[in-house]
């Protein structure tokens, strides 16, 4: 079990960013998906780009800033393995 992304809102950030692996999503996408705070997301993120998982890319769009986030290749790896281990739990029940 990785227990930086058993977290549930952060296993809920790497699950909608496995989804769209060509694209990082934006903040506000990411707030809607997980139903989370800017406060609350904002430190997920954080978390998640300090354990390496995530890459936050800040940037401009149409003159306003812009936060994204996209998987890292190791990321996507613990997120897989993580899968994974959920899998084989539930098969156990």
């Amino acid at each position: 079990m990785d227990e930086i992304i058993h977290q549930g809102l952060r296993l809920k950030i790497m699950a909608a960013l496995a989804a769209t692996p060509e694209e990082p999503l934006e903040f506000k996408r990411l707030k809607a998906v997980t139903g989370a705070t800017d406060g609350n997301l904002g430190r997920q993120l954080q978390t998640l780009a300090e354990a390496g998982y995530i890459i936050v890319i800040k940037d401009y769009a149409n003159n306003r800033p812009r936060t994204r986030g996209a998987l890292t290749a190791q990321g996507q790896a613990a997120f897989e393995a993580h899968v994974a281990y959920l899998g084989k739990l539930l098969k156990g029940l």
